[in-house]
């Protein structure tokens, strides 16, 4: 392929080897070992994010430690690091290349843009530097300017069998889109490339991302092209993308494929797809297809169709609703929106129905001894604002931090409700008195899901509460009592409250370095270490890949010897998305007393289901929080860090939710 395709740039007028340095064969990157003294050197550099040491193992004699230091750049956005990458770019070795533009990518600083055009080699009639030059056109997408943009999105003499350059272009592309650029020329080839099987599965699954990801592809015109794939497509991967870009379309004849595509009963998460999709249909005109989610025995699915209801349902579903309560048989993931959408629809002059909603969610929540089913019915008690005693009582009655949590949000949104000022009259009503001394309540025992929320909520609003409470003293007070690095999540909460009352610039903390790799655990261990999760669901068998991420897998297995994973919950569950684990409170909000480093490799990433990720609430405060994809999520790519995948258990994550609990996890032999 000739660069003139590419960027538009005039045809260099020498031979390939008067204009490029030799290139040499090596062997694979992955031929290192993690007891190799050298290796545990730039490892360490890296996460003291010591730039000088990694900068001296650029120059080193042996390839693999010229990969290893590169690649280690790519774990953290060091700008000024631009320049001694750009030197390897011209390395012997293609796979030095390869390293040295893929942290280009990474850092995403726009000075790497000029240097990877220049690397790009315009003439490859070996094939030689193929891989080179599809990575340096993903990592245009992560650096590159409008006119880069433009020129990549132009190519259109591509054909099928030109699989690297084509997936190339795509993901330069989508990285750009990413980024919020976008190139509408580029529009028709992306739908071709995602509807049409005649090109590669990678290729075509970046392409079905655009589709689905970017509302700014007007999917209306190519209906028909993408109806076809819907029913066509063999991938379930591709095929989940094309039915949300499908559904985007938003008219008559496009609920009614999806009807139909539903029927079919077709993978969990294309369902899944189809009936989050329903969304776009904002009238009430999805009801029907709702209506059936919410039976559908797929707690996954059945939760959308609750949700469609919760966002656009009216007073004319609220019978159709009240009917499928009475008959029975929800799981309280789903029953709890149910409840919440009814609350929503029904009019205020209903009274003694709305009363009896509301005393049957109290009584449910009375009931229920499972702390996340009581979070998930009292999250429905903001719709009506005189239970907002009810609420601290219960939560004065709970010890679970999920309660206390979700009674500081509810409170706080009920103080929001239209409703409010209307049945607390007045300036001084004493409601005010009684909301703060709560909230100072949560500051005196550091609810750290709570202090979150309080700084969210004040951020935004500056209602009457504000000048009861006084969020500015009290949030300095709470930050006093806040233990660091555990508690840097809600520390950087308070702090961007106080630094936009007080009209100046945040100062976040990141988390310095207080955690080194432990390297006994990992040295009688092999390249895969083989983990089994077991839940009161079942059991899910887990790779990890201690090679691409020592720090994040030696930490997993402590914690896994240490029997910390022991009774935790699924705090967090978005379908179709990632099911996540391992806090110590149990609310997101947990984490331990000290912090690991991001770990970063252009060898895994999330461009598959099963992926094994960290939980974080910014750069390097990844601990024992931790993740599992449903399904591919390039988007998540270089921003988390991936240590391992699953290699069996779809059937129990499919039926997995908040509250479930995670029994053991054990390393097998």
């Amino acid at each position: 392929m000739m660069m003139i395709r590419i960027l538009g740039f005039a045809m260099l007028a020498c031979s390939l080897n008067s204009c490029f340095p030799p290139i040499e064969n090596v062997s694979s990157s992955l031929e290192y070992s993690l007891k190799d003294p050298v290796v545990k050197q730039i490892f360490e550099a890296r996460d003291k994010r010591n730039s000088d040491s990694l900068k001296l193992f650029l120059n080193n004699e042996q390839a693999k430690y010229r990969i290893l230091s590169a690649e280690a750049f790519g774990s953290y956005h060091d700008s000024t690091s631009v320049h001694v990458l750009s030197e390897l770019l011209l390395d012997p070795f293609q796979e030095v290349r390869q390293a040295a533009v893929w942290a280009l990518g990474q850092i995403g600083h726009q000075s790497a843009e000029k240097e990877l055009i220049k690397a790009f080699i315009p003439v490859d009639s070996t094939g030689l530097f193929l891989k080179t030059n599809m990575m340096i056109l993903e990592a245009l997408g992560k650096c590159g300017g409008d006119s880069t943009l433009q020129m990549i999105c132009n190519v259109k003499s591509y054909q099928s069998k030109d699989t690297a350059y084509i997936l190339g272009q795509i993901l330069s592309i989508y990285r750009f889109g990413l980024r919020g650029k976008f190139c509408a020329q580029s529009f028709p080839r992306l739908v071709e490339y995602a509807t049409q099987r005649k090109y590669s599965d990678e290729a075509r699954l970046i392409a079905a991302h655009c589709l689905q990801r970017f509302k700014e592809i007007d999917t209306k015109p190519y209906f028909d092209l993408i109806k076809s794939a819907c029913y066509e497509e063999k991938n379930p991967n591709v095929r989940m993308c094309l039915v949300t870009a499908l559904a985007r379309v938003g008219s008559q004849n496009a609920l009614t494929e999806l009807e139909e595509l539903y029927r079919r009963g077709l993978d969990q998460r294309i369902q899944v797809n189809i009936i989050k999709g329903l969304q776009n249909f904002k009238t009430g005109n999805a009801s029907g297809l709702a209506l059936k989610a919410i039976q559908n025995p797929s707690i996954h699915v059945a939760y959308l169709g609750a949700q469609y209801f919760l966002e656009n349902g009216n007073e004319l579903h609220e019978e159709a609703l009240g009917a499928i309560l009475q008959q029975g048989g929800l799981s309280w993931q789903v029953k709890s929106v149910v409840y919440d959408a009814i609350l929503r629809i029904v009019p205020g002059y209903k009274k003694l129905t709305r009363e009896i909603l509301i005393n049957q969610i109290k009584g449910l929540v009375a009931s229920s001894k499972n702390p996340y089913e009581k979070s998930a019915y009292l999250k429905c008690l903001w719709r009506d604002p005189k239970e907002i005693q009810y609420l601290i009582r219960i939560a004065e009655q709970s010890p679970a931090a999920i309660i206390d949590l979700t009674t500081t949000e509810t409170i706080l949104k009920s103080t929001k409700h239209p409703l409010f000022p209307v049945i607390y009259k007045g300036t001084k009503n004493p409601i005010y008195k009684i909301i703060s001394t709560h909230l100072q309540s949560a500051i005196a025992k550091s609810d750290l899901g709570s202090l979150s929320i309080m700084a969210e909520h004040f951020y935004q609003e500056s209602g009457l509460l504000k000048y009861y409470f006084k969020p500015d003293s009290s949030f300095k007070e709470a930050m006093k009592l806040l233990s660091l690095p555990r508690d840097v999540e809600t520390y950087n909460d308070l702090e961007k409250y106080l630094a936009k009352s007080g009209k100046r610039k945040a100062n976040t903390i990141i988390p310095v370095f207080n955690h080194p790799i432990n390297w006994s655990l990992l040295a009688e261990k092999s390249d895969t270490i083989s983990v089994e999760i077991e839940t009161d669901k079942g059991v899910l068998e887990l790779e990890l890949y201690p090679k691409f991420a020592p720090g994040t897998v030696s930490n997993f297995i402590d914690l896994i010897q240490k029997d910390f994973f022991k009774d935790k919950f699924v705090h967090r569950f978005v379908p179709n998305f990632v099911i996540q684990a391992g806090c110590p409170r149990g609310d997101g909000y947990g984490s331990l007393e000290y912090t690991i480093r991001m770990e970063s490799s252009r060898f895994l990433n999330f461009q598959e289901e099963g992926i094994l990720g960290m939980a974080s609430a910014g750069a390097d405060t990844e601990c024992s929080q931790f993740f599992i994809s449903f399904s591919p999520a390039p988007h998540l790519d270089g921003h988390y860090s991936v240590f391992g995948k699953m290699i069996k258990g779809n059937d129990v994550m499919s039926i997995m939710n908040v509250g479930d609990k995670i029994l053991s996890i054990k390393l097998k032999t």
